[in-house]
């Protein structure tokens, strides 16, 4: 009760989430997106083992984080990838340690990881808003740096190989 009246007298760090939409997540790609605030809350009506999956973060009762995954198989269409460059602030195609597609800016990435099963592609839609967004290059990593961890999660929860 101690650490409710603290942190309610004025923005504090938040405690970083260990999980999203089922996803263990590591305390350094994650922190960097999460605001200093009062309360956290995340959101996740549908784990990653669902599909579609969808979860999302809020602090102060603001959306900073939005997860949607959506598991087919079927590939995107080359318009989706050009839409995407032109949606997300610095968005272009980036290069991932997991085999598939990915454009990633600073606010938000489009990705697509293939797997060998249970199904040949997942798809991520990842938006991030509010004052932790750069429009920058350090942007455009700090997000990358999640999408990398939470994809490759994401893969080993369902049992994707590729």
């Amino acid at each position: 009760m101690l650490a409710m009246l603290a942190s309610a007298c004025g923005k504090s760090d938040l405690a970083t989430p260990k999980k999203l939409c089922g996803v263990p997540l590591n305390e350094a790609a994650v922190s960097p997106l999460i605001p200093q605030g009062e309360i956290l809350k995340k959101w996740e009506p549908q784990p990653v083992d669902t599909n579609p999956a969808y979860c999302y973060i809020t602090v102060d009762g603001v959306r900073v984080l939005d997860i949607t995954v959506r598991l087919s198989d079927r590939g995107l269409n080359p318009e989706d990838w050009e839409y995407a460059k032109s949606e997300y602030k610095l968005g272009a195609l980036r290069k991932t340690p997991f085999t598939g597609t990915a454009v990633i800016g600073s606010d938000g990435a489009l990705v697509t990881a293939e797997c060998d099963s249970p199904v040949k592609y997942m798809h991520f839609v990842i938006r991030f808003k509010g004052d932790r967004v750069e429009d920058s290059e350090a942007g455009v990593e700090k997000l990358q740096h999640f999408v990398e961890d939470f994809v490759t999660g994401a893969k080993k929860k369902i049992g994707c190989t590729a």
